[in-house]
């Protein structure tokens, strides 16, 4: 039996990010949806980078989360990814969830400095 969702969740609640990272690289749009959004959670260098790559996959829907995902990871080189591909992303609603990710990440920015 393959990866399932049941088994990313697994996998996110015991911090297996090796395994997530490795759940990116199949063809079950679903299950590959999950890990992104599993690996929002975990603010690494891998990850974020592993996350950016997603940013040219073909599909948009995988485009779309893992803006998403880096925006909830917030860094600033998450940010900085976010912003590289909007310079050349196309799908709107994937420029839509890009501009929303860096609003996040600006309002959380400006929070964190009046706590």
């Amino acid at each position: 039996m393959g990866i399932t969702l049941k088994k990313i969740e697994k996998w996110e609640s015991k911090k297996k990010t090796k395994k997530l990272l490795s759940a990116l690289n199949i063809d079950d749009k679903d299950v590959r949806i999950g890990a992104i959004r599993a690996l929002s959670n975990f603010d690494t260098l891998e990850v974020i980078n592993a996350l950016a790559n997603l940013l040219r996959d073909p599909n948009p829907d995988i485009r779309l989360v893992a803006v998403e995902s880096l925006g909830k990871i917030g860094s600033p080189k998450a940010t900085e990814f976010i912003r590289f591909m909007l310079e050349k992303e196309t799908d709107r609603y994937v420029i839509n969830a890009a501009k929303y990710a860096l609003s996040s990440i600006k309002e959380r920015s400006k929070q964190e400095e009046t706590a």
